[in-house]
């Protein structure tokens, strides 16, 4: 006789019976997904369910990359942390976030995700229609885009763009009747960490989202073709080819202005605004600072520090041109 219990289908069946709606999400670095779920928390709250939001930091330098999960549901019997069980689909507020990346020290990777969601509701923040999305395996359900960055952008005009919140209107507008738009406006507007005027434009800017997000329900997406890597292992590749062993900060890719520093007007001893470095990507070496920007992802930290004001936040390229001079990483 066998008593072997399978886990993964009790489970499941525990979310299903227990009408627990679990929602992977992904954001770059200081992209607002944290803020944004708390958000969306809150709107789910005040419609009468309970909600929880897992979330992981850790991992190598984070990768510039946040995951986190939201669960909610009627009942207020929802499983605590943040790796994947149930999930009826999965945001992502990056494009460039849709690729199986292997972290080790993460129990919540896109990897795992794509990996498990075959069918449900894909939300992506991207330029791009829904049957332009390249998805790294079949996938059929319902599949819904918006230029979340290009929206806040155009409202608010910061660089880069923590379009988190705006990305709410796609959740809405995708996964139809699970949240009204006006409880997440309301709740946007109810955020005590924002101040009165940025309320009032992240809610123009999910409104909008929610009104020019393009849905598509019943979809089918064929998948990625698998390729072979130099030791045979399999690999699936992203829509630009990159494989998943990240060696950059995937906020590298997320950035319009990027820290230099004018060595002329520099006093110091050794550079104190590295002790401010949330990715750690500036050293001291050869009395000259030197800016690591594979891993640099745009907060402008080092620049608000700065004793002397000699950090700015200047042009990409001209930035990855000074440190290559330097001999530093790029």
């Amino acid at each position: 006789m066998n008593d072997q219990v399978n886990v993964k289908a009790a489970l499941d069946d525990f979310f299903v019976q227990g009408g627990i709606y679990e929602f992977p999400v992904f954001c770059i670095a200081r992209q607002g997904g944290r803020t944004a779920l708390e958000i969306l928390a809150r709107a789910f709250i005040m419609e009468g369910k309970h909600a929880y939001i897992g979330q992981n930091l850790t991992g190598l330098r984070s990768m510039g990359t946040n995951s986190m999960v939201i669960r909610f549901a009627d009942t207020e019997d929802i499983p605590p942390g943040f790796g994947v069980n149930h999930p009826r689909g999965v945001m992502f507020m990056h494009e460039i976030l849709m690729r199986p990346m292997v972290d080790p020290f993460s129990q919540l990777t896109p990897g795992a995700v794509i990996n498990r969601l075959e069918t449900g509701v894909l939300m992506v923040c991207t330029s791009k229609s829904p049957e332009e999305v390249a998805y790294p395996k079949p996938f059929k359900g319902t599949v819904a885009t918006v230029d979340a960055e290009a929206i806040f952008s155009e409202r608010v005009g910061i660089q880069p763009a923590p379009s988190g919140i705006t990305a709410l209107g796609l959740f809405v507008a995708a996964t139809g009747n699970l949240i009204k738009i006006e409880s997440v406006k309301e709740a946007t507007l109810a955020h005590e960490r924002l101040n009165k005027r940025v309320r009032e434009l992240n809610v123009l800017c999910l409104e909008e989202a929610y009104e020019k997000a393009r849905v598509v329900h019943d979809m089918k997406l064929p998948g990625l073709p698998e390729k072979k890597e130099a030791d045979g292992s399999s690999l699936r590749y992203s829509p630009d080819g990159a494989s998943r062993r990240q060696k950059r900060s995937m906020s590298a890719r997320w950035r319009s202005r990027l820290p230099v520093c004018d060595m002329a007007k520099c006093d110091c001893g050794e550079c104190l605004s590295a002790y401010f470095c949330p990715e750690g990507a500036i050293s001291w070496r050869d009395d000259t600072i030197h800016f690591d920007y594979n891993f640099c992802k745009s907060c402008g930290t080092c620049a608000t520090e700065c004793v002397f004001d000699c950090i700015t936040m200047g042009d990409v390229e001209t930035a990855l041109k000074i440190e290559e001079e330097k001999g530093g990483n790029v």
